[in-house]
C-alpha cells in the first residue's frame, strides 16, 4: 500500500517510480485520487483532479515533493471524460504540451457533449420523464453547469490502443477497456507492480457506479459494468487504486460483492413494482429511501434506471408512457 502521505501535499509513493496524490474536490465529494510516474525527468499522469485554483496549485505542491512540476509532465492517461478525472487536462497541456491519451470512444461522447444546452434539454427531459421533480433538475442543472466549467477545454492527440503496451521510461501499463461507469471508461495495470489504476470502474464499495448515456439509448450501463469486471477480475492484481477512496487488494472479492449487489438490487426493484406501474424515481426511492442530499437522488435514480434497462431487456419489465412520465411494470 502507498506509504504515509504528506499532510501538506498529499503525495505518497505507491512503489519505485509511482505516486499517489489525493487532490480536493467541493461540496461533500470525496477527493480524486491521480497517479503519478515519474520517469527520466518526465511526468506522466494518470487522470487529473479538477480545473480548480486550489486543485492545481495541490497537483504543483505535490510534484515539488518528488522534484517535477507541470511543465515536466508529459503524458496524460485519462481513465473516462468526467471532471474530476479530466479537468486539468487542457490547463496541464497549454503549461507542458503533454500528450493526452483517451479511448476513442470519447471522440463521440465529447462531440455529444460540447453544446451545454444540447445537454441540459437533453438531461432534463431524461430525469423528468423518468419521475424527477423540475425543479430538483434544474437545481442538478446548476450543479453540472459548475462542473462543466471545472473542465478545461482540451482534445485527444492519441486514442488508446488496447493491444499495446505502453512503455514510458523502464515502466509499462495496459490500458482495458472498462465500460459501465461511463461508456468510454478504461482502467491502467502496471502488471510489473502488479497495480491496477481502476478509476470510478471498482471502487471499495459497490454502489452508485452506473451512469446512463443519454446520447446513446443503446448503451447498457448494468450489463457492460459486468462485462467489464470478468475482463478485469482475472488480472494478477495485487493493489487496486481506486479514483476515489483508499487502496485495496481483495480485487476478487469487490468483484463479487459487485455482482451479488446488482442481483440484489433487480430483485429489489422487482418487489417495488410488484405493487403497481412506478417511474425510475418512485422505485429508486423504495429502495435508497427519501432522504437522501439533493446530488444523490440522481446518482442513486441513474443505478436504478441501469438496473430497468436490464429488466426490460431480459422481458421481465415493460415501459410504458403515462402522464409524460416513464413508468415500469411487470410484463
Amino acid at each position: 500500500m502507498p506509504n504515509q502521505k504528506n499532510p501538506e501535499t498529499s503525495i505518497g509513493k505507491i512503489t519505485g517510480n509511482l505516486y499517489l496524490i489525493t487532490l480536493p474536490m467541493p461540496f461533500r465529494l470525496r477527493p480524486v485520487n491521480v497517479v503519478v510516474l515519474v520517469h527520466e525527468g518526465g511526468v506522466a499522469l494518470f487522470d487529473t483532479g479538477l480545473n480548480l485554483g486550489h486543485t492545481f496549485a495541490r497537483l504543483e505542491d505535490s510534484l515539488k515533493m518528488v522534484g517535477r512540476s507541470a511543465c515536466n509532465i508529459d503524458h496524460i492517461f485519462i481513465t473516462h471524460h468526467h471532471a474530476d478525472h479530466c479537468g486539468l487536462a487542457g490547463r496541464i497541456k497549454e503549461i507542458s504540451g503533454a500528450v493526452i491519451h483517451m479511448s476513442e470512444v470519447v471522440r463521440q461522447v465529447m462531440h455529444n457533449n460540447h453544446d451545454h444546452g444540447q445537454v441540459a434539454d437533453t438531461t432534463k427531459k431524461f430525469y423528468v420523464e423518468q419521475g424527477i421533480a423540475e425543479d430538483k433538475v434544474e437545481a442538478y442543472l446548476v450543479f453540472l453547469r459548475y462542473f462543466r466549467k471545472a473542465t478545461a477545454p482540451f482534445q485527444i492527440d492519441e486514442c488508446l490502443d488496447f493491444n499495446r503496451e505502453y512503455r514510458i521510461g523502464d515502466t509499462a501499463v495496459e490500458v482495458f477497456p472498462t465500460p459501465g461507469h461511463a461508456r468510454d471508461h478504461v482502467c491502467y495495470f502496471f502488471r510489473r507492480e502488479g497495480m491496477l489504476f481502476s478509476g470510478d470502474h471498482i471502487l471499495p464499495e459497490s454502489a452508485l457506479n452506473l451512469h446512463p448515456d443519454l446520447f446513446c439509448p443503446g448503451f447498457r450501463p448494468a450489463q457492460a459494468m459486468l462485462d467489464s469486471l470478468a475482463r478485469i477480475e482475472v488480472l494478477p492484481a495485487t493493489m487496486i487504486l481506486p479514483a476515489h477512496g483508499e487502496p485495496f487488494s481483495n480485487l476478487k472479492g469487490i468483484v463479487a460483492e459487485v455482482r451479488k449487489h446488482h442481483g440484489e438490487k433487480k430483485n429489489l426493484i422487482l418487489e417495488s413494482i410488484k405493487e403497481g406501474p412506478k417511474t425510475a424515481s418512485q422505485v429508486s426511492r423504495d429502495i435508497f429511501g427519501t432522504e437522501l442530499p439533493g446530488f444523490d437522488v440522481f446518482l442513486t435514480l441513474n443505478e436504478t434506471y441501469a438496473h430497468l434497462v436490464e429488466l426490460r431487456h431480459e422481458g421481465i419489465v415493460r415501459e410504458l408512457v403515462q402522464s409524460r412520465r416513464i413508468v415500469y411494470r411487470i410484463e
